[in-house]
Order: C-alpha cells, then structure tokens, then sequence
C-alpha cells in the first residue's frame, strides 16, 4: 500500500483514466472540457481512451495534436484509444498514451501492436465479456481494471475481476489493477482515481505499469499488486452483492415509478 492523504492533500499526483472525450461518438466532453474539469478537481493527468472504431487515421493525428494543445505543467491529457473486436463480445482493450495509429482487428493483433506504440494496456470491465480472456491478452497485457466506475458502481470494485487479477499475477506478478472512471461526461464524476505515489507526472503511464500507485474511490483506497487478502475478498464479495441488490431494486422501483 502507497501513502495515504497528508492534512488532507494527496502526496502524489491524482490521474483519472478510461476516459472519452467527443472525439468518441457517445462523448460529451471536447479535450478543453476534460482540462477544465481535471484543473477542478485537482487531477493531473487524464488518459483519454476514445473508441478506435470512431477515428480515422487523419482524425487520430489530429485527436493526439489536440491533447498536447491542452495539456502543460498543471495537467497533462495522454490519448488513447479503446478497442472492441469481432466474435469476442464484451472484450474491449484499452491503450493508453497511444504515439501512433494502430490497427488491431484482433486481441492477437491487439497484443502484437499496443505495447510497442502505448504506455499501458489494459483489459476494461472485465464483467462484460464475463471474465474469460484470450491467453494472448492474460499473457502480455499490462492490467486489469478491477474497478469500473460505470459497470461496478462508484461504491466498490468487482471481486471477480480482482480474482482474474490474481489468477493472471500466479504467473505475471507484474500485472497491475487499476480503477477507472469509464466516463463519457464529466458531470457525472463518479469519484474513481489512480494515485501516484511520486508527486510529479512526468511519466505516469510507466509509473503505473510498474505499479507505483493506489487506486481510490468515494468508498475506499487500495494497492495495484494483491489489494485484498482472502478474507478481505470474501468479505467485499459479500458487500458488493447487497450493493447490487438494492441498486437492483432500486432500479425496478425507478421504472415501476415512471409507468
């Protein structure tokens, strides 16, 4: 576990990931937008993950000029795209700090081209494609987002997802769990953090993938490597299926409302 808060202020520097911009289809949010928000909220870095099937080559180049334009010393906004595939429903694949335009049909093709061009991969909501990915992605990906802010709720991690986390770590110790936001618009924040333990973010994707950092959240805070033991495990198991319970019932009770 990294250090915590000191008199209130985060020792290191505060990013927000799995974020789309409105060179996404379905997002609001133009880069100055993100900056605007970020400076808000005291974030410094913000990795963008557009949808890859929304760009072109030519709107990439431009979609990476924009992100230096509005970044500088107080936040840096890193491009990156998100890659779904054929025949693999739910498997989307995040590449952070993209340098060049990639082509990625496949996970296989994926896996082949996103390490040498990106500063980080990462496997997003695990929950939709149930779980189950292609031992290509378990053997070279770089992290698991355990904690999906739009598909696990703002209040806690998926449990399954930290269990494929440490299943992939039995043979990748290297494999980091990361938290992001998954936002498409910025006035939902749904609160979920990266936390740097250096205070400077010169180089945060590379800071993350070595896992010098802490993910955090409105409910609670916890490591990139082995965050929960068993027990805890168990217990957050337990937790989070009497969240999904009443957002359940309280889902039904919002449309039951609206008839």
């Amino acid at each position: 576990m990294g250090p915590g808060a000191v008199n209130g202020r985060e020792p290191g520097a505060v990013g927000a990931i799995h974020v789309h911009s409105t060179y996404s289809r379905d997002g609001r949010d133009t880069p100055e937008a993100i900056r605007a928000f970020a400076c808000a909220r005291g974030i410094r870095f913000v990795g963008l993950t557009d949808h890859a099937e929304d760009l072109t080559p030519p709107i990439f180049e431009r979609f990476v000029a924009h992100c230096q334009a509005v970044s500088d010393d107080q936040v840096r906004v890193l491009p990156g795209l998100e890659f779904r595939f054929a025949g693999y429903k739910g498997l989307h694949l995040l590449a952070l700090g993209l340098s060049r335009w990639i082509v990625a049909a496949t996970p296989a093709a994926f896996m082949a081209e996103a390490p040498r061009a990106a500063g980080l991969t990462i496997v997003a909501h695990p929950l939709l494609p149930r779980y189950r990915i292609p031992a290509d992605v378990a053997d070279g990906v770089d992290a698991i987002e355990v904690w999906n802010a739009a598909y696990n709720t703002r209040y806690l991690p998926d449990p399954r997802a930290l269990r494929l986390l440490e299943s992939i770590r039995k043979r990748r110790p290297e494999v980091v769990g990361t938290a992001g936001l998954d936002q498409h618009d910025a006035r939902n924040d749904r609160g979920t953090r990266v936390v740097l333990f250096a205070p400077d973010p010169d180089d945060a994707l590379a800071e993350l993938r070595k896992g010098r950092f802490e993910n955090r959240g409105p409910t609670l805070r916890f490591a990139s490597r082995a965050p929960f033991g068993p027990i805890a495990l168990v217990g957050l198991g337990m937790l989070r299926t009497g969240l999904d319970a009443a957002n359940w019932a309280h889902e039904r009770m919002h449309r039951l409302r609206r008839r």
